[in-house]
């Protein structure tokens, strides 16, 4: 049966495996006994996002299979990547294909919000880790959290919340929020709903808008004219960009209106310029020139993928959320998935930027998140020296507490 030409399932080792069959005569089982089997993780990601996303997910995955030493147990271990296309349908048969004939062992996930809810279904009737770096949805860790699912970079509620405090302790009172009309886009909504009244504060007004828009006009002046002291942008990518170079060219912030990034990352700021995004506030779970740490692992994750772009904290992520797959097959002696997330419990990550976080059981990776601004540019120093770390936001000020969880793995 010919596959649909969206599958972009790589088979080298099995075509090795079969020409050493051939080749060898009596010496194959042999062969056949030791690479027959190779431990297999599937990268679902997009492939037509610009900086982010596709080439420099796979990239970051690749390498941490490599410095893992591209082997586990005595395994090969083998990649296959697949292009969502922002597509559930698209994207579920290809994690489909993956379980059942390429029995895959573990999916890491850089897709959209309704793609990742779609395979955490998936993936725990097939009892295979689904790791998650990208999609931001809070349901992933809330009502549809799972015992084989894990968050390791960000949610809809870690990043909004210390940039709201942050507008609210400035004297904000009156907030307007902006958003995508997603699953995720509604979480959002819904957390920054409740931190501004948390904070004593209101929200004045909603606009909600469809993926990939282009003209954001009569949002903007909608929202420009409610008057609120800030705009909370829950777009991302390159829905995020043009609204705000749209917004710059009403004189948003020129007029005393404040932009509030929620979702925002440095591949971002990059394609705004300094010139358009000096000031802004966000917040990041992971910033390349950090420490001396960071900036060593980005240097060789630059070298490695050869290009001049440092990596954000998605390919960080990533990274992070191999290894820690690998660690975790290793320490057990085998690929079951199981034995795998039971290890997870006692086994918190330590690299270049995690110290010692571990996994809640909704599937949350408690990492601290930094809350920034951005440099003007007379401060940058260097090419991409963008951030000026504010805060560092500890792990129980940046996620939601387990008391007000709806995942029903942490009830009692």
């Amino acid at each position: 049966m010919k596959l649909p030409s969206f599958l972009t399932t790589r088979r080298a080792s099995i075509a090795h495996v079969l020409a050493a069959t051939l080749l060898c005569g009596a010496a194959a089982p042999t062969v056949l006994a030791q690479d027959k089997e190779p431990v297999k993780i599937g990268v679902l990601t997009y492939f037509g996002g610009g900086q982010i996303g596709g080439a420099t997910i796979v990239g970051a995955a690749q390498m941490a299979v490599d410095d893992f030493g591209g082997t586990v147990n005595g395994r090969k271990i083998e990649l296959l990547q697949g292009d969502t296309q922002r597509k559930p349908d698209v994207a579920l048969t290809i994690a489909r294909e993956w379980i059942e004939r390429e029995k895959v062992s573990t999916i890491m996930t850089n897709a959209i919000s309704p793609i990742t809810l779609g395979l955490v279904d998936l993936v725990k009737k097939a009892k295979i880790p689904l790791l998650i770096a990208g999609p931001g949805s809070e349901d992933l860790t809330g009502t549809a959290c799972s015992a084989f699912s894990t968050q390791f970079v960000w949610d809809a509620y870690s990043l909004p919340r210390a940039v709201i405090n942050g507008f609210a302790s400035q004297g904000a009172k009156t907030f307007y929020i902006l958003t995508t009309d997603n699953a995720f886009g509604k979480s959002l909504e819904a957390n920054v709903r409740e931190f501004v009244t948390a904070t004593g504060g209101k929200v004045v007004g909603v606009s909600r808008h469809p993926l990939g828009m282009q003209d954001y006009s009569s949002l903007i002046l909608t929202a420009q004219a409610s008057g609120a002291d800030v705009i909370a942008l829950g777009t991302t990518g390159e829905d995020m960009v043009n609204v705000i170079k749209q917004s710059n060219e009403f004189g948003v912030m020129q007029q005393g209106q404040k932009l509030a990034l929620l979702t925002a990352s440095i591949n971002d700021i990059h394609t705004l310029g300094l010139k358009t995004a000096q000031g802004l506030r966000m917040v990041s779970p992971f910033y390349h020139d950090r420490n001396d740490e960071t900036r060593a692992w980005s240097k060789r994750y630059m070298e490695y993928q050869k290009t001049s772009v440092p990596p954000s904290h998605l390919e960080a992520g990533v990274y992070t959320a191999v290894t820690q797959y690998l660690r975790l097959a290793k320490a057990t002696g085998g690929t079951d998935g199981e034995k795998i997330m039971a290890r997870f419990k006692t086994s918190p990550v330590t690299d270049f930027e995690l110290k010692n976080v571990s996994r809640r059981d909704d599937g949350t990776m408690l990492r601290p998140m930094y809350l920034v601004s951005i440099k003007t540019p007379a401060e940058s120093k260097a090419p991409w020296d963008y951030y000026k770390i504010e805060k560092v936001v500890p792990p129980e000020q940046a996620w939601r507490p387990a008391a007000e969880s709806k995942c029903s793995l942490l009830r009692p």
